[in-house]
């Protein structure tokens, strides 16, 4: 069993003290909350016109919030619970050798899931205090983003917008009379309910 723990060890060690002189976010290779995180929109922030006009700009989208469980997808997740798994196991062995094995093995999966699961949960939540997560409309109008499924004035698509360092998608309606490719740039101009209006890059030059 020392080989076990000394391997769990040895390897979350590793990524562990990676990710820490990375600052946790250059090391992570899970791109879940991160390009992930979730957003949902708010349906009653209203036409951005609208809003300007009363002089007013409501929250469009807010953070989604995440039901706390245990994170068994993440790679932090193993990379930390390995390295405390290991590290339990190893002090216990030496410390306590009278121990049977198979209750120091038990300790060391608890202890384990218990850190990997709280640090995974903690960076999470220091990520999200960081991000000044909430993007209002007036910070959309203008932005440009680049089409994932096209769509033309019949039809609606979806826009990915970088707001504020986020990758967030959006269904995406326009009136302009031409048909938009994958990966075409376009730019918002407005914003109804969970839906953003937009038009093409030589568009928005010519009106501006």
């Amino acid at each position: 069993m020392l080989t076990l723990y000394q391997l769990c060890f040895l390897i979350g060690g590793s990524f562990t003290l990676l990710s820490a002189l990375a600052g946790f976010d250059g090391a992570d290779i899970d791109s879940d909350w991160e390009l992930d995180r979730e957003y949902e929109v708010d349906p009653h922030a209203g036409n951005l016109s609208q809003q300007r006009e009363r002089g007013e700009l409501e929250t469009l989208i807010s953070p989604r919030h995440r039901r706390m469980g245990l994170p068994i997808f993440k790679l932090r997740f193993w990379t930390f619970g390995s390295c405390f798994f290991g590290l339990t196991g190893l002090l216990l062995s030496r410390i306590q050798p009278a121990l049977p094995q198979l209750l120091v093995l038990a300790l060391a999966i608890a202890i384990g899931i218990i850190c990997g699961t709280a640090i995974v949960w903690a960076l999470y939540s220091l990520r999200q205090r960081e991000a000044d997560s909430l993007v209002r409309s007036g910070d959309l109008a203008g932005l440009s983003g680049i089409v994932e499924i096209p769509f033309d004035s019949s039809s609606r698509g979806k826009v990915r917008v970088n707001a504020k360092g986020m990758m967030i998608d959006f269904t995406a309606s326009t009136q302009e009379a031409v048909a938009f490719a994958k990966g075409e740039r376009v730019v918002i101009v407005g914003v109804e309910g969970s839906r953003i209006w937009v038009v093409s890059e030589k568009a928005f030059k010519a009106a501006t």
